[in-house]
């Protein structure tokens, strides 16, 4: 069994968070969240991520933690938008052309 099958099939580690072995910037986005719904959502004017608007009032923008918009409603409709065009998703951004193509 080759290093790669030990990591996946290794259940003697069931308690280790399933986190610990991505880089520290995947780690992080791998605890964003996500839209629960593709209807009504909103994308931040600022960093353009999507979420509806009841998770920018729960959690803000995790990437721009400085527009204070969690708990603020007001402040979520000044900083999101209802009208963007299309969607990005990436799973892992050190192997993604796709951020290197839209330089994110």
């Amino acid at each position: 069994m080759d290093e790669e099958d030990r990591r996946y099939n290794n259940s003697s580690d069931e308690d280790e968070d399933p986190n610990s072995n991505l880089p520290p910037k995947v780690a992080e986005l791998a605890e964003a969240s996500v839209p629960t719904s593709l209807k009504g959502v909103r994308a931040c004017m600022r960093c353009g991520i999507i979420k509806t608007l009841d998770q920018f009032l729960e959690y803000g923008c995790e990437n721009c933690p400085f527009l204070d918009m969690a708990g603020n409603h007001e402040r979520c409709n000044l900083c999101t938008t209802a009208f963007f065009e299309g969607q990005v998703a990436v799973m892992d951004p050190s192997e993604s052309w796709t951020v290197s193509w839209f330089d994110v």
